[in-house]
């Protein structure tokens, strides 16, 4: 295994271990009222997820837009004017709808307060890992 996807899974995981703790809050928080607490199974494994996220990012557009909001991030406004993702310039709407589905997966951080876009530890493992490996057909990043 690669030293980048080695990083890549270990990001992976520490996403994962972050989102369980979440749920194990939300689900103790529900049931504070003195009720047994549900046993609540994780939404996705960690090999789900990986494959998701390589086939994610194995499209150029998403792959280019990570590499923009490397570093610092960008704000959202200028996102938006440039066109990413080959969206229409200006359209916020449909930029926000992208955006939200790469900070669902952890690849990228919405600042709101800043309105910036700023990519993750995981977003920068599985860029890095991308990078690694080169273009992929589609066939390998579903694997």
């Amino acid at each position: 295994m690669s030293a980048a996807s080695e990083a890549f899974d270990a990001a992976l995981g520490a996403w994962l271990s972050r989102q369980a703790a979440a749920e194990e809050r939300l689900t103790s928080f529900a049931f504070h009222e003195g009720l047994p607490i549900v046993d609540v199974p994780s939404p996705s494994s960690h090999v789900a997820l990986r494959g998701w996220i390589m086939a994610t990012i194995a499209d150029p557009q998403v792959a280019a837009f990570l590499g923009t909001v490397a570093g610092d991030g960008r704000p959202t406004a200028d996102l938006a004017a440039g066109g990413a993702f080959g969206l229409e310039p200006g359209d916020r709407v449909a930029l926000a709808a992208r955006v939200g589905v790469l900070a669902a997966s952890g690849l990228v951080a919405r600042d709101l307060e800043g309105d910036r876009v700023t990519l993750t530890e995981l977003g920068r493992a599985a860029l890095a890992l991308a990078l690694a490996a080169g273009p992929l057909t589609p066939a390998e990043a579903s694997r």
